[in-house]
């Protein structure tokens, strides 16, 4: 769990190979949350104060987003795994645009198909009925390429899937997810030169300034970066 003075974030690894994450958020206090890229698109349960529940997906994020947020607010984040897109959908979201879905009382509809409500413990038995209801597609080259025996392809092809299938470049999508390992690393302690010379940062400064346009945020002040 990490903790911050204005929202607890609590997150949890999934075994589900079509889930990347799960994140739960509790806000203490009126805030503004910076959302920084990390290679997902996202399904999100929010909550106001009064108990009143949206749902709504995200795309995938290029640059860091000011979100503001209300004291009393709670929210649940499914994010996807890199190789999972909405089969329903012609073109893949990205940067700030989100789609709003209708909610009635502790459902919600997508697609013409009714689901229940987002929660933090349940989010591999929503995935599992997204999937048999055909709303959720895999593309295997992208999976594969994360495995250890990836896909023969060309380097063409795999971009081409990567792109259609995240928004964005097989390029972006590591620098991604490379500046979200530094800042781990950082965050543990480890040797700036030493977490940029390992992640293949051309120097040390090279590094600091990925991190601050990735995630908004220099090396000395990452405690407000949670969504790695």
């Amino acid at each position: 769990m990490i903790e911050l003075m204005t929202q607890k974030h609590t997150r949890r690894a999934s075994s589900h190979p079509w889930i990347d994450t799960v994140w739960q958020t509790v806000c203490l206090e009126d805030g503004v949350y910076k959302a920084t890229p990390d290679g997902a698109w996202d399904l999100i349960l929010g909550v106001s104060p009064d108990d009143d529940a949206v749902v709504f997906l995200t795309g995938q994020a290029t640059e860091p987003v000011d979100v503001p947020y209300l004291a009393g607010e709670h929210s649940v984040v499914i994010s996807f795994a890199a190789h999972v897109y909405l089969a329903t959908e012609n073109k893949v979201r990205t940067g700030a645009e989100i789609r709003w879905l209708s909610v009635t009382g502790e459902r919600f509809e997508l697609d013409g198909t009714d689901l229940p409500l987002p929660t933090f413990e349940d989010a591999e038995d929503l995935v599992d009925q997204m999937i048999r209801a055909g709303l959720l597609k895999s593309d295997d080259l992208v999976a594969r390429a994360f495995s250890d025996s990836p896909k023969a392809a060309s380097q063409r092809s795999v971009q081409q899937h990567f792109k259609r299938t995240t928004g964005i470049t097989h390029k972006d999508f590591q620098m991604i997810r490379r500046a979200q390992e530094a800042v781990r690393r950082l965050k543990r302690g480890e040797a700036p030169a030493g977490v940029a010379a390992e992640l293949g940062y051309t120097d040390q400064s090279h590094m600091i300034k990925s991190i601050k346009t990735i995630m908004g945020h220099l090396p000395s002040n990452l405690e407000l970066v949670h969504k790695l």
